[in-house]
C-alpha cells in the first residue's frame, strides 16, 4: 500500500491557542567521573497547544486508519469509533506529522489503542527539518512502549526544534503502527543564529543561543555529537579565529566539553578524547566542576559556574575508537509519564 496522508485543521481555531504556565526547578548536582548527574533550571514561559494544521502521512494505511485520524482532536481509544491511524503490518513502518512551521517542541501527548497494545512497542519519536528516510533520520527524542497503566502518555522533548515529528519503528519485523491521538505542545522556534568552521573530520559551530553547561551538552548531543573538545594547540587557535568572527555578542566565556569530577581535581573532555593539553587562567580557581574557553582573552580556558547561561560550542565528527561519557539526567529518566 502506497503513503497516504492529506491537509487537516486542528479542532482549535487560530488565535485560540491554550496557555498554561509551566516553571520547573534548579537540582542539584552530583558527579562522578564517567557518570554525572547535573541539572539545571529550564525555564519554559508558556505551554502553547501547537494548532495542528499541517499534514499526516504514513507509510501505509489498512482498514481505513487514516494517518489525519490521529490529530483529530478526539482522543477516543476505541478502533470500532474511526478515530485511530494504522499502518500496515511492514518492516520500519512510521507515521509522520508537518507542523505549520518550525517548532521548539517541550511535550507531546500520544493515546494508544485500548486493544493491541503491544503495536505502539518500541516506537521511536523523531524531531526536526529534515525528510530524508522520510523523516526517519532526524534527532530522537525518545522510544516510547506502552504503559499498561494507561492510555495516553506524555512525552516531554525538551524544546527540540523541527518541523517534522515522526513516530518510527526501526524493526525489520513486519508490524503495524497503531494509535489514536497525538498532540503537541511547543512555540514557534526562532532559530538562533549560529556561525561554522570545517576542520579535517570535524565540523565546529559556535551557538548564539545561551544555555546552562547541562543543557549545553545535552543540545550538541540531540542536535550535533557533543559539546566541544580541542585536542592540540592548533584546535584552539581555530576556535580563536571562529570566535573572533562571530557575528554576534557573545558571553565573556563560551561553554565546552571541559568537565571535572566533584571527587577528584583531574580535568577531562565529555567526549571523550584525551587531555593532551590545557590553556588554564592563572586566575582561574573556581570550585565549579564545568569549564569553558574566553571568547575576549584568545587561548585562556577558565572554571565557570555550571548553572551560567553562556554561548557554546558543538562539533559533530567523532574521533575514531573515542567513546563519550555517559551523562544521567534525572529529569530525562522521568521523560514519560502517563496522563
Amino acid at each position: 500500500m502506497g503513503s497516504t496522508g492529506m491537509g487537516v485543521t486542528s479542532p482549535l481555531a487560530p488565535g485560540k491557542n491554550v496557555l498554561t504556565s509551566s516553571v520547573s526547578q534548579v537540582i542539584s548536582q552530583v558527579s562522578t567521573m564517567g557518570s554525572i548527574r547535573l541539572i539545571c533550571s529550564l525555564i519554559a514561559a508558556s505551554r502553547i497547544n501547537v494548532v495542528l494544521s499541517g499534514m499526516a502521512i504514513q507509510s501505509s494505511t489498512i482498514l481505513g486508519g487514516l494517518a489525519e485520524r490521529s490529530i483529530d482532536g478526539n482522543n477516543d481509544p476505541r478502533w470500532e469509533h474511526s478515530s485511530c491511524s494504522c499502518t500496515a503490518p511492514q518492516a520500519k513502518a512510521w507515521w509522520r506529522l508537518e507542523l505549520p512551521g518550525v517548532y521548539q517542541v517541550s511535550e507531546i501527548e500520544v493515546t494508544n489503542r485500548n486493544a493491541a497494545r503491544w503495536r505502539l512497542n518500541n516506537v521511536e519519536i523523531l524531531i526536526g527539518d529534515s525528510l530524508s528516510n522520510n523523516g526517519n533520520d532526524n534527532p530522537r527524542c525518545a522510544i516510547i512502549n506502552d504503559d499498561p497503566g494507561c492510555l495516553t502518555q506524555t512525552v516531554k522533548c525538551w524544546g527540540m526544534e523541527g518541523r517534522f515529528i515522526n513516530f518510527y519503528r526501526s524493526s525489520d519485523a513486519p508490524e503495524a503502527l497503531q494509535f489514536c491521538e497525538v498532540k503537541v505542545y511547543g512555540e514557534l522556534g526562532r532559530a538562533p543564529p549560529s556561525v561554522s568552521i570545517q576542520e579535517t573530520g570535524r565540523n565546529i559551530t559556535l551557538m548564539g543561543r545561551r544555555l546552562c553547561w547541562s543543557d549545553a551538552l545535552l543540545y550538541c548531543r540531540d542536535i550535533h555529537w557533543d559539546l566541544l573538545s580541542l585536542r592540540d594547540p592548533e584546535d584552539q587557535e581555530r576556535i580563536d579565529e571562529l570566535v573572533a568572527r562571530a557575528p554576534f555578542p557573545l558571553t565573556s566565556h563560551l561553554w565546552v566539553g571541559l568537565r571535572r569530577s566533584i571527587l577528584g581535581s583531574s580535568w577531562f573532555w565529555m567526549s571523550g578524547d584525551p587531555m593532551d593539553f590545557s590553556q588554564w587562567d592563572e586566575g582561574s580557581h573556581h570550585s565549579s566542576p564545568c569549564g569553558g574557553v574566553s571568547s575576549v582573552e584568545p587561548s585562556t580556558w577558565r572554571q565557570r559556574s555550571c548553572e551560567e547561561h553562556l554561548n557554546f560550542i558543538c562539533f559533530t565528527g567523532q574521533t575514531e575508537g573515542v567513546k563519550k561519557l555517559h551523562f544521567y539526567s534525572s529529569t530525562r529518566e522521568n521523560q514519560i509519564r502517563c496522563t
